[in-house]
């Protein structure tokens, strides 16, 4: 089978994830919360204007009168609102090389849920790479203690594969259920926004005229690989979503290792060695699944 539209999209939306990065470092002098309060604010007039556009804005009221995609979706705002956050906030402490650790064990996190969720079948051939990738974060925490522990990369992971299960069974548009998350999450970033020390108005003031207007396209260059996401998350399996997404752990890997010269200490070498062997092993088994299968058909 060649590829789809759906394997495009996810490979265009992995691919602007990994190197988000270098777009949160142009910001140094502004406040990883401030940073994720701009990016919603800003998503969410991006996502009102399209919808606005495409006469599509009544869409919000439908999803919202239907409880099931309501309540579905209200979590996948938290979700993905709180994996946001935490991206933000790993890159501007220089935790890009977790954040990355995180989104790589995401595939095989993807298989484990779908699995217990979805009941789709882990082959026996798939266990070992789940068990190696286990392995590799008990391997951390006894080298490194708790206080080293890879939360972050464990949170990213979990909070994004949840958000991706969601999206997945929620059948509503990718663009329509963007929007919704957004105007869910809009009133309480506001509200949380108005105790901060900083206002949102102090940005405009403090930072250069074109990292305003840089900033300003955080809406859109947030919400198009989102889009992108959900639309790939309806049309492909969970496991194959999460095969694709090799694509931005690797380019985040990149980024904090090669072009921000992040420390990778021998503890952390390690992982990432043995969840790089978790991934090979599952490719390489998925790879002579799906030839099996041809030749039975055959």
């Amino acid at each position: 089978m060649g590829l789809t539209s759906g394997h495009l999209a996810a490979i265009l939306s992995f691919s602007m994830w990994g190197f988000f990065p270098i777009y949160w470092k142009f910001f140094p002098e502004v406040q990883a919360w401030d940073l994720f309060a701009h990016r919603l604010v800003w998503s969410f007039i991006t996502l009102i204007l399209i919808l606005t556009f495409k006469q599509e804005i009544r869409s919000l009221k439908r999803i919202w009168l239907d409880p099931k995609i309501r309540l579905m979706l209200i979590v996948s705002a938290f979700l993905i609102s709180s994996n946001w956050l935490l991206y933000i906030y790993a890159v501007s402490i220089g935790k890009i090389l977790e954040a990355s650790m995180g989104y790589f064990l995401n595939p095989l996190i993807n298989v484990f849920m779908g699995w217990i969720i979805l009941k789709e079948k882990i082959r026996p051939g798939q266990w070992p790479a789940i068990f190696i990738a286990l392995v590799a974060i008990i391997l951390i925490a006894l080298q490194s203690g708790l206080a080293q522990f890879p939360w972050i990369a464990l949170t990213l992971s979990l909070t994004f594969a949840m958000y991706g299960l969601i999206r997945k069974l929620a059948h509503v548009g990718s663009l329509e259920g963007l929007a919704f998350e957004t105007c869910i999450m809009i009133i309480p970033t506001l509200v949380i926004w108005h105790f901060q020390p900083s206002r949102p108005i102090d940005i405009f003031s403090e930072l250069p005229g074109w990292k305003v207007l840089l900033l300003s396209f955080s809406g859109l260059i947030t919400c198009a690989p989102l889009v992108l996401f959900a639309y790939a998350a309806r049309r492909l399996p969970l496991g194959t979503l999460g095969f694709l997404g090799y694509l931005s752990p690797g380019l985040k890997f990149i980024c904090g290792w090669l072009i921000f010269h992040e420390t990778l200490s021998p503890e952390r070498m390690q992982a990432f060695t043995l969840i790089w062997i978790a991934l090979a092993w599952y490719t390489i088994e998925s790879v002579l699944n799906r030839r099996s299968l041809s030749r039975v058909k055959v």
